[in-house]
């Protein structure tokens, strides 16, 4: 597979076989890249640069038929070469990539200007992310396995045209006779009359799980049978019964061209000017964030980028409970990035990019559209006053720029979007997509009498079918960089102070005070603001200038400590982390979660306490909310939002957005 461009990434095996099966025009353009070099040192691997790397390792003997290339990504030069870079200056470029050579797991690091082989190692007992093959594959194994057989033949499914097998990952592997294994859970969905949702007839309480190393089924449960549901409702628009009239059109135009610059992965609009890229196992990642303040760029933030994605389900049967996933370190979300559609998914006058990935043979791949960058108008003011005392009134209206991609993690889409508003605001923000996973059950309504026992993990959203209750948690990493590297974490917390005189009995005041060591915050995010500040420069007033971090959705993981899905994503036990700066502390969870039984990841790092005042530091923070579903989430989700936001706190000497324009309509009047 040498080219592929992916609009539903994930529709698992069904979207993936056929494009393996037959080659298409977007295939034999591989051998005709262009040849684009890097032009900025946060810039994705080129295609030159991606075909470079195999031809590296296979020169050096680490490369033969065998072996597949997991993931391949840009090694990033060190933090302090880069902000020092400047356009046009020299630049060095290096790749790192893991591979799968048999039964072992490899680092592999490339120079890709001198063409060598810099780095070899192999990785004992960690499994890497799951590749698309094996994931094909896992799902063919069970159909050849008698005991799978005989469990369809229970069920009346004797042709297996029909049934999509999804292969799962199983979560912490605890059994040592097991551990250096890559395995899969597989279970199995009835297609027939699906139509475009395969998601509404699982085929219930029976599970294979595979051995990706031998390529053999090591077994398979079968908990008894469950009727299936009868028919699997069509989210198409032809199926949606009584159609809605049409709206006249609202469109979000440019008509006198747009105001967003975008030159590679450099954007510029407004006040703000970033670099974005898309990464193999984290999607888009924004680096050196900065504001033009009066003709000085401002550092704000370093990059900032997804980390981790923990999705819990909340089902205690043998087929259910091991469903846990690290939806970023197991299967990756710039991988799984689908295509953006314009004026469905992003406005028609967006800005797409097409982004460069390896396949399992490090040959490249265009992820076509998978990063769409678009100004919008929110239809709200950015500050307003009326004055009646003196008949004024001034109003600004408010755009944002909005850096958007839409990873498709099996039944989920979510859309990741980066906002940047005129008053030097960034919000982070998580949309939750897709359709729920549906577990079959005997129930058809609530009255039925098993009805209790079938919904006591989820809820009946047709018949004879539960959308299982489950968690999100969403780790940001945030490298903030507050006007330059020597920055501290503080908390502003909200003190009441009793009064003995006056009319008044009681006050809050805040008290600041420093973080002065790594690890999770404890204390109650509505008990303080928390706050990165630079420790060598202040505002015209002398506070040290800072961004504000304030929390939005953050629920956090309520199982217990010491269970075992637990312990690898210790990361969601709270919402807010602070960390020393290091190169290599990128995910949450860890380099290597898939499989995973151990402490890895925030918890580990946070544990040596290194202070973290006055020096280069790093927020987590993790967008956590409850799925309970319900029946309007059913045949698919109304999208739900969730996020957080950073904001200047006296990081400027004023309002910064007092100089944006008043609307059109009133320059012409003033004129």
């Amino acid at each position: 597979m040498a080219v592929m461009s992916r609009r539903g990434a994930w529709a698992w095996i069904a979207a993936i076989v056929a494009a393996l099966a037959a080659p298409t025009p977007l295939q034999a353009e591989s051998r005709m890249w262009p040849e684009v070099a890097a032009t900025h040192p946060m810039d994705g691997l080129t295609a030159d640069e991606i075909q470079s790397v195999p031809n590296v390792l296979r020169g050096a003997g680490k490369l033969n038929d065998a072996t597949r290339v997991v993931s391949m990504a840009l090694e990033e030069d060190p933090k302090d070469e880069v902000r020092a870079w400047r356009p046009g200056q020299p630049f060095a470029r290096r790749a790192v990539a893991t591979l799968l050579g048999e039964g072992h797991l490899y680092e592999a690091r490339v120079d890709l200007a001198a063409r060598s082989l810099t780095g070899w190692d192999e990785i004992k007992d960690k499994q890497a992310a799951l590749t698309i093959d094996e994931l094909i594959s896992a799902g063919d194994l069970p159909k050849q396995d008698p005991r799978w057989v005989a469990a369809m033949a229970k069920r009346g499914i004797t042709d297996f045209s029909n049934v999509l097998c999804l292969p799962l990952t199983v979560g912490p592997v605890t059994d040592p006779a097991l551990r250096g294994h890559r395995l899969l859970n597989v279970p199995c969905l009835d297609r027939s009359g699906a139509g475009n949702n395969l998601w509404g007839k699982p085929i219930e309480n029976v599970l294979a799980q595979v051995d990706l190393t031998t390529r053999s089924v090591l077994s398979v449960t079968d908990l008894g049978v469950v009727p299936a549901p009868s028919s699997t409702p069509s989210h198409a628009y032809a199926d949606s019964g009584r159609y809605r009239k049409a709206p006249k059109p609202v469109d979000i135009a440019t008509p006198e061209g747009s105001n967003v610059m975008v030159e590679g992965g450099q954007v510029r609009w407004d006040n703000w000017s970033f670099h974005v890229r898309l990464d193999p196992r984290v999607g888009a990642v924004l680096s050196l964030i900065r504001y033009d303040d009066h003709g000085s760029w401002r550092d704000i933030a370093y990059q900032i980028s997804a980390s981790e994605m923990f999705v819990p389900y909340m089902d205690p049967d043998q087929t259910w409970s091991f469903r846990a996933y690290m939806d970023i370190g197991e299967y990756g979300f710039g991988v799984l990035a689908s295509e953006l559609r314009p004026g469905e998914d992003c406005p028609d006058s967006s800005h797409f990019l097409d982004l460069m990935i390896s396949d399992t043979k490090g040959m490249p791949v265009v992820s076509k559209g998978a990063v769409c960058i678009f100004e919008r108008p929110t239809g709200d003011p950015i500050w307003r006053h009326s004055e009646l005392l003196n008949n004024t009134a001034e109003v600004r209206p408010n755009n944002e720029l909005v850096v958007r991609m839409a990873p498709v993690v099996g039944n989920y889409d979510y859309l990741v979007d980066y906002v940047f508003d005129r008053a030097g605001n960034i919000d982070v923000r998580l949309g939750a997509y897709g359709i729920d996973a549906t577990k079959g059950v005997a129930s058809r309504t609530l009255s039925d009498p098993t009805a209790a026992q079938d919904t006591a993990y989820g809820t009946l959203v047709d018949e004879r079918l539960l959308a299982v209750n489950h968690d999100h948690y969403m780790t940001f990493r945030i490298d903030m960089d507050v006007d330059g590297t020597g920055n501290r974490l503080v908390e502003d917390r909200f003190s009441v102070r009793k009064l003995e005189q006056g009319a008044r009995k009681s006050l809050w005041q805040v008290d600041t005070k420093p973080v002065a060591t790594e690890g999770p915050i404890t204390l109650p995010l509505n008990a303080a603001q928390f706050r990165v500040e630079s420790t060598g420069k202040t505002n015209k007033q002398g506070y040290h200038t800072s961004y504000q971090l304030m929390p939005g959705h953050s629920d956090v993981s309520l199982l217990a400590k010491d269970e075992p899905i637990q312990l690898r994503a210790g990361f969601s036990g709270y919402t807010l982390w602070a960390s020393a700066y290091a190169k290599d502390e990128r995910y949450a969870a860890g380099l290597y979660p898939n499989e995973n039984a151990e402490v890895d990841g925030l918890p580990k790092w946070t544990a040596a306490k290194r202070s973290i005042e006055d020096r280069d530091l790093v927020l987590w923070y993790t967008v956590g909310f409850r799925h309970v579903p319900r029946a309007e989430d059913w045949p698919v989700m109304p999208g739900l939002w969730h996020g957080f936001r950073l904001r200047p706190f006296n990081f400027f000497d004023r309002n910064p957005a007092l100089d944006v324009p008043p609307a059109a309509v009133d320059v012409k009047a003033a004129k």
